[in-house]
């Protein structure tokens, strides 16, 4: 008897692509660099994966610092107002709560065209789904407190 022979087909039905507007929740957020294949390999840049309200996958979309680097940062903190403008503290973005536009790519794939500012999205409902708990990163440093008094100084 073989170690497969109890193998048996078993067939996945597939999440249809995405289009139009919805509300999505961050799942990963992290820096990296354009690939040998860019026009401009090497390009510091931000990979955002984003998962649609109601759905189990996730899209990514990336954020390449470039001459559209700041409009699309702007864009971005707008459609995520949970989020600090301005705040590139990667881990605090996991679970924010946003809307975004999809389309298909020509391959069938889901995509981002754009974010929603939240004035954009007030229509749609609310997120459905599993969102990661969000994080807080809390400073140690406190200058209202004086260490002169302190017995090791």
């Amino acid at each position: 008897m073989s170690n497969w022979s109890d193998f048996q087909r078993e067939e996945k039905e597939r999440e249809s692509a995405v289009t139009g507007k919805h509300r999505v929740v961050i799942t990963e957020a992290t820096e990296g660099a354009t690939g040998a294949q860019s026009k401009n390999p090497g390009t510091p840049m931000i990979i955002i994966k984003v998962r649609p309200s109601g759905r189990h996958f996730s899209v990514t979309h990336r954020i390449v610092k470039n001459d559209y680097f700041n409009r699309n940062m702007t864009s971005f903190f707008d459609a995520f107002p949970e989020i600090p403008f301005g705040d590139f503290n990667f881990i605090t973005w996991v679970g924010a709560e946003g809307a975004a536009m999809f389309k298909q790519d020509d391959r069938g794939y889901t995509q981002i065209a754009y974010f929603l500012s939240p004035e954009r999205a007030e229509d749609l409902p609310p997120f459905e789904g599993e969102k990661p708990e969000r994080q807080i990163i809390t400073s140690l440093e406190d200058e209202s407190e004086d260490d002169s008094e302190l017995p090791f100084m």
